[in-house]
């Protein structure tokens, strides 16, 4: 855009011509008498009396000339500049003249003679410019560089005060004022059978983000062990399920037995696996387990140190009676239990989840999770009695 003003901007021209007010020595009363003179002389440079002579003698309107010509003073040096400027080198100079010209020849009225502290002389003449006046065009590209450059740094700070998601844990902290449990990197387990990281890369900073997560579950409730706990996503979250998988594989290398139970109506866990129930341990048809009216299935996935349990439907409405009792059902084959359940935007049935269990935990992600949705989440979760006991922030989302 520079380049294209450089381009398209006219060249201006200017030219100055210089003129003395009285003689070039004399007495003191005499220079200061053509100070005061040298003022005079630049603003009747100015009235009409010059510059209809000047541009008559140039062939140019009054207007135009007054447009082109700035005429300065100095009672001191006792100097009168006259500067003309125009897209010509050659008129610009030629109106300097002309309208000096003008003035001298005011200031010399037939039959009167001068006096010393009046007369007026051409100091020196204007000459044509070979070069344009004002700001060349590498000025005006690199100004321009540096425009754009503060409005393209404006806009990204515009836009980035309207952003209002989670980025790191600061934000988080300050949208949940409660116990941050820790942030892990996005380990994405779309592929079927894909097994937890602490299993498929034991030594690796996302593995130990894990158990350092799950050393904090057990340690968070002063030393009673957290039988229940349930991974709910923010409003238009989806990692809960993969950090279930993790998060079990992490608390079933300590030697825990650990369910997961999948109510999030996507079919996740399913989805991350490609096995089938097996027949289960106790006598139930078809493998399923049975809690009051509601069906389970049991998934365990090959090379996993953890069962999967699916209810058959999610989508009907839960009491909190019910809820107990499937916890109490598939707690009696596992030392914890991970719950996956729905952003509460699409299913009451996670808040009577999350009064039912012994903790809740937050699941947020970062770039996505907005922080108005997290007050509004745990003011829904203080008023169903559930037991928040921190926030998890995804580095990255994981499904």
């Amino acid at each position: 855009m520079g380049w294209l003003v450089a381009e398209r901007l006219p060249p201006t021209y200017e030219s100055q011509t210089t003129l003395l007010v009285g003689p070039v020595s004399a007495g003191r009363d005499t220079l200061e008498a053509a100070g005061s003179q040298a003022r005079h002389y630049a603003g009747v440079a100015e009235t009409a009396v010059i510059v209809d002579r000047a541009a008559a003698d140039l062939g140019l309107t009054p207007s135009a000339v007054r447009r082109k010509v700035e005429v300065t003073s100095s009672d001191v040096t006792r100097l009168v500049d006259i500067r003309a400027r125009d897209g010509n080198a050659d008129r610009a100079a030629a109106l300097a003249n002309a309208i000096a010209q003008a003035l001298v020849a005011y200031s010399r009225p037939p039959g009167i003679a001068a006096s010393p502290e009046g007369q007026l002389d051409v100091l020196e003449r204007a000459a044509p410019s070979a070069t344009p006046f004002g700001p060349s065009p590498e000025l005006i590209i690199a100004v321009a560089a540096l425009a754009g450059l503060a409005a393209a740094l404006g806009l990204a700070a515009l836009v980035d005060s309207l952003n209002t998601a989670i980025r790191n844990e600061e934000d988080l902290a300050a949208a949940a004022p409660m116990a941050f449990l820790g942030s892990v990197d996005g380990a994405r387990l779309s592929t079927f059978g894909r097994e937890a990281a602490v299993d498929s890369d034991p030594d690796s900073d996302t593995a130990a983000g894990y158990r350092l997560l799950a050393a904090k579950i057990e340690l968070s409730n002063g030393g009673r062990p957290l039988r229940s706990i349930v991974l709910l996503d923010a409003q238009g979250g989806q990692s809960s399920i993969s950090l279930a998988e993790n998060l079990a594989g992490a608390l079933a290398e300590g030697g825990a037995r650990v369910s997961v139970i999948d109510n999030a109506q996507r079919g996740g866990s399913a989805k991350l696996f490609s096995r089938k129930p097996r027949t289960a341990e106790r006598s139930e048809p078809d493998g399923a387990l049975e809690a009051g009216r509601i069906v389970l299935d049991r998934i365990e996935p090959q090379g996993s140190r953890m069962t999967i349990v699916r209810p058959r439907d999610t989508s009907q409405p839960l009491e909190l009676k019910q809820v107990r009792e499937v916890l109490q059902r598939v707690l009696d084959d596992a030392d914890v239990v991970l719950l996956t359940v729905p952003p509460m935007d699409r299913s009451p049935n996670s808040l009577v989840w999350s009064r039912a269990a012994d903790a809740t935990i937050l699941v947020t992600e970062r770039d996505h999770t907005k922080r108005e949705q997290i007050p509004v989440a745990l003011e829904s979760l203080r008023v169903a009695g559930a037991n928040v006991i921190g926030t998890v922030l995804c580095k990255n989302r994981i499904w």
